[in-house]
Formats: C-alpha cells, sequence, structure tokens
C-alpha cells in the first residue's frame, strides 16, 4: 500500500513540474509579445497564463492530497517533503528526494520569469515617466486623467493619448 501511495505522489509531482514548464513557455511568450508591443497576442497569453496557473493550483492539490496520504499510511508528523525522506525506504527515497528538488527548480523557473517580467514592465514605465518630465517639464510629473484632474502616478497602468 505505501508503494502504491508513493507511486501517486510521484506522479503527481511529475505533472506539477510539467505543468510549472508550461507555464514557463506563456511566460515567455507573454514576455516576447510585450517586448514586441503584440497586443492581440499579449492577451492572447495573458488568458494562456490564467489557465496555466488554473492548472498548477490544479496539480498542486493533488500533489498534497497525494502527499498527506502517504504521510497518513506512514503514520508521519509534520509537513513538507523532506520529513517523509526518512521514512521512505531505499531507492524510493533517492527517487522522490529527486522529485522534490526538481519541483523546487521548476518553481523556482517560474517565479524567475515573473520577476524578469516585472522588471521589464518596471523599467518601461520609468523611462515612460521620465520621458513625459523631459518633454513636459511644466507639469512637474503630473499625470492627468480623462477628466483633465491631476492623478497621482501610482504602480497603475499609464495610458497615453499617442495624439500628443
Amino acid at each position: 500500500m505505501i508503494a502504491d501511495r508513493l507511486a501517486d505522489l510521484l506522479s503527481a509531482m511529475e505533472r506539477e513540474i510539467a505543468a510549472f514548464d508550461a507555464c514557463v513557455a506563456v511566460q515567455k511568450e507573454f514576455s516576447e509579445a510585450v517586448e514586441k508591443r503584440d497586443w492581440p497576442g499579449l492577451e492572447t497569453s495573458m488568458g494562456r497564463l490564467d489557465d496555466r496557473f488554473a492548472e498548477i493550483h490544479r496539480v498542486e492539490t493533488l500533489r498534497s492530497d497525494a502527499e498527506t496520504l502517504l504521510r497518513n499510511e506512514l503514520g508521519a508528523p509534520g509537513t513538507g517533503i523532506p520529513s517523509l525522506l526518512f521514512l521512505v525506504p531505499e531507492p524510493s527515497r533517492s527517487l522522490l528526494s529527486d522529485m522534490h528538488r526538481q519541483l523546487r527548480v521548476a518553481a523556482m523557473r517560474v517565479r524567475l520569469e515573473n520577476g524578469s517580467i516585472g522588471d521589464y514592465a518596471r523599467a518601461n514605465r520609468n523611462l515612460l515617466g521620465e520621458v513625459l518630465r523631459e518633454l513636459f517639464p511644466d507639469k512637474k510629473g503630473k499625470i492627468y486623467g480623462r477628466s483633465g484632474r491631476a492623478v497621482e502616478p501610482g504602480h497603475d497602468a499609464i495610458l497615453l493619448n499617442t495624439a500628443m
């Protein structure tokens, strides 16, 4: 029975790693669409990212449930894969350890890709702000909304009238 629970956990971990890898691929498409200013492509990749993140959530739940079942079967207290490693016999222990490492690396790749997308967006926002301050020094950094009143620049998106 423990072998079945372990096989279920390893299978769930493989699916989660695949979901993370698929998400990274879509994140790269998203980044390329932003860089190329391909707005229809950006919209498409945003929808695909939503699907990928929903899939990650789904397989993460499956993995968590499989881990809980194995933990209950082994009578192991605590949480996390590292605490299970001491209770799983070899060669399954090495396999579980390797799979856990791959899962952590896959999750880290998703976080790094998210960070690079954010860095790119922040750099462009800062560049646009500098250009606007240079072009309109009398505005002193103010951004005006549709109503014509000044709005505080924040971390929100800026809508720029290209007719300027």
